[in-house]
């Protein structure tokens, strides 16, 4: 027999004096931003640009630029398009249909062009940039990458082993519009200054998403757009309960049903590198 629950995320504060912004090719509204620079592609078709870095605009040589044509991966694993390494001046030059396609950049440590980001490495995904690309010319991207201080959720693999047991909901923006593309979070603690110890599988087109747990017990809920390092002001964000976490009771074999988590932009502050509110 499934348990039933319907509870909802508490805004953060002072969340709904920040925009949420526009809704892209994903069907994600969030921290979005839309280029439109076209230049003449003298007889390609595709996107060009440099990546460079966001704390004083120096080159990004050595990085690989990922093309994906919706949000809906989150932006995480295989792309449908990848550059090869930026030169020099970290320029980069990539040949693709015409489309809408979402653009990232990332530079690994190790030197490879994919796998699971790590601390130190570098990326772009924070701000979510998309462009139109038209036949005949190059759309221009510019990408500003960030060193990643918090380890990725995911070490081995993107989806979650399937149990009898967890939480089903929603996600949804302050407007009630569903998050696509997105994770909830789970903690065994109140204490959410950290990683934690399960992510449910990506929200889809409605929102849906399903944490699978190994047992039952109390868990603690957030959500989350990225699935790195510390969130960001204007990356959506939200934990059921709001300022006080509001634990889910969850039984062996059972679903509990119907969590809603309301998403709003992160209005928190950075010292140190550390987040004065949880994540």
């Amino acid at each position: 027999m499934k348990r039933f629950l319907v509870l909802k995320g508490v805004l953060l504060l002072a969340a709904l004096l920040l925009p949420v912004g526009c809704v892209g090719p994903g069907g994600y509204a969030g921290n979005e931003r839309r280029v439109t620079q076209l230049v003449d592609g003298q007889g390609k078709t595709g996107i060009t640009g440099q990546v460079v870095l966001k704390e004083g605009g120096v080159p990004l040589a050595d990085a690989y630029v990922n093309i994906y044509p919706d949000a809906m991966s989150n932006l995480l694993g295989p792309s449908q398009f990848i550059s090869s390494p930026t030169d020099a001046l970290g320029r980069y030059t990539l040949e693709v249909p015409p489309g809408t396609y979402y653009v990232v950049a990332r530079k690994r440590v190790s030197g490879q062009p994919s796998g699971p980001l790590s601390p130190g490495d570098f990326y772009s995904e924070h701000e979510r940039i998309s462009t139109v690309v038209v036949t005949g010319k190059l759309a221009v991207v510019d990408l500003p990458v960030a060193p990643m201080k918090a380890p990725m959720f995911f070490k081995k693999q993107m989806t979650p082993q399937e149990t009898t047991t967890g939480i089903r909901g929603m996600l949804l923006d302050a407007s009630g519009k569903p998050v696509p593309g997105s994770f909830a979070i789970a903690y065994t603690t109140a204490d959410m200054q950290r990683l934690p110890e399960f992510v449910s599988t990506l929200s889809d087109g409605d929102g849906n998403f399903t944490i699978y747990l190994p047992k039952a017990g109390s868990y603690y809920l957030g959500a989350r757009i990225h699935a790195w390092d510390m969130p960001r002001p204007g990356e959506l964000y939200g934990r059921l309960g709001g300022e006080t976490p509001q634990p889910v009771a969850v039984v062996k074999g059972e679903f509990v049903e119907q969590v809603t988590i309301v998403l709003a932009p992160f209005t928190g502050e950075y010292k140190q590198g550390k987040s004065r509110r949880p994540y």
